[in-house]
C-alpha cells in the first residue's frame, strides 16, 4: 500500500524539558488504513500528531531528530496551512476549536480564509455536513449541540478541507459514550469511502471495533505494532502498560486459564466471541 506518512527514527524534546517526549519512533501510515495509536498518558501520542501537523516546531518549541515525510516530502518543506489541506486534525477539546455562531459558518470559516470560490465552498460545506450527519443542524449555534455533535462539527470543519488523512487525537475522551459512538461510527464510515484514519485512543473497546492496525507507544518509545487482533490479544503487554483489553478478551483469556477448551485465537469483540461460542457449542457459525 502507498505510504502517505512516514515517521523515520523520529525524536523530539520540548524546550526546557529534561527528557525526550518521543524517542527513535518509526512507523508508516498507509493509504486507506484505519490505524490506532495507543499508549498510556505521557506516551508521546499527541507529540507525534503535533509533529505531523508542523505544530512542532511552529507553535511548540524544541529540538527534533530523524524525519517525518508526507507523500514523500519532508514535513519541514510544508507550511502548516498546506498540511491542513492534506491532513485533518481533530483533538479532544471541541470547545477550543469552535469560533463561529452557527454550524455552517464554522465549517465555512477556514474555506473563506483560503479564498475558496463561494460555489465550491457551499458544495464542500454541504458534503461535510452530510458526512457527519448534521444536515439538519446547519443553522444551530454550537452551544446548543451535544458534546458528540460539537465534536462532529469540528470533524466536518476538517473534512471540508478535503484531506486524505484524518487524525482523531483522543477526540472522544471528553464526551459521553453516545457521543463517542457517534464519532467513531462516522470515522469508520469515512474510512469505508477511502479516508485514511489515524485514531489516538485509550478505549480499547472502540479500537477493537474499528482499527486495522495498531501502534503502541510508551514513555515516548514504540514498544509494539501489528494487527489489531495481535496487539489487543497480547494481555501481558497491555497489563504492563496499565491498559485494559476489551472485556470480552479478558473474559476469554480467563476462561482459557481455567481450562475451558477454546480456540487459540482470543476474540477482541462481541462478534468474534459469538462465533467462537457457537462453534464451541456445536452450532456452526450461525
Amino acid at each position: 500500500m502507498e505510504k502517505l506518512i512516514e515517521i523515520d527514527d523520529y525524536s523530539f524534546r520540548y524546550q526546557n524539558a529534561k527528557t525526550l517526549a518521543v524517542e527513535h519512533v518509526s512507523f508508516d501510515v498507509h493509504r486507506g488504513e484505519f490505524l490506532a495509536v495507543i499508549g498510556p498518558t505521557g506516551a508521546g501520542k499527541t507529540t507525534v500528531c503535533r509533529s505531523i501537523m508542523r505544530l512542532i516546531p511552529e507553535i511548540y518549541d524544541g529540538k527534533s531528530w530523524g524525519s517525518i515525510r508526507i507523500k514523500g516530502k519532508d514535513v519541514s518543506s510544508y507550511k502548516p496551512a498546506d498540511i491542513s489541506s492534506f491532513v485533518g486534525y481533530v483533538h479532544q477539546d471541541a470547545e477550543s476549536q469552535i469560533l463561529m455562531t452557527n454550524v455552517e459558518k464554522e465549517i465555512a470559516f477556514p474555506l473563506e480564509n483560503m479564498g475558496i470560490p463561494r460555489k465550491e465552498m457551499k458544495e464542500r460545506v454541504n458534503r461535510a455536513l452530510e458526512l457527519v450527519h448534521l444536515e439538519d443542524y446547519r443553522s444551530r449555534h454550537p452551544y446548543y449541540l451535544s458534546g458528540g455533535q460539537r465534536q462532529r462539527v469540528v470533524l466536518a470543519t476538517a473534512l471540508a478541507m478535503d484531506p486524505e488523512v484524518l487524525i482523531l487525537d483522543e477526540s472522544v475522551s471528553e464526551i459521553d459514550p453516545l457521543g463517542a459512538e457517534e464519532i467513531t461510527t462516522v470515522a469508520k464510515e469515512l474510512n469505508a469511502i477511502g479516508k485514511t484514519i489515524v485514531f489516538i485512543e485509550h478505549n480499547m473497546e472502540e479500537v477493537a471495533k474499528f482499527a486495522d492496525q495498531i501502534v503502541v507507544l510508551d514513555q515516548g518509545k514504540l514498544v509494539a505494532q501489528g494487527t489489531t487482533r495481535g496487539v489487543l490479544s497480547d494481555m501481558e503487554l497491555l497489563r504492563r502498560l496499565d491498559m485494559f483489553p476489551p472485556e470480552v478478551t479478558q473474559l476469554f483469556s480467563e476462561l482459557k486459564k481455567r481450562g475451558v477448551p477454546l480456540p487459540d485465537e482470543i476474540p477482541i469483540n462481541l462478534e468474534d466471541a459469538q462465533r467462537q461460542l457457537a462453534r464451541l457449542l456445536g452450532k456452526g457459525s450461525e
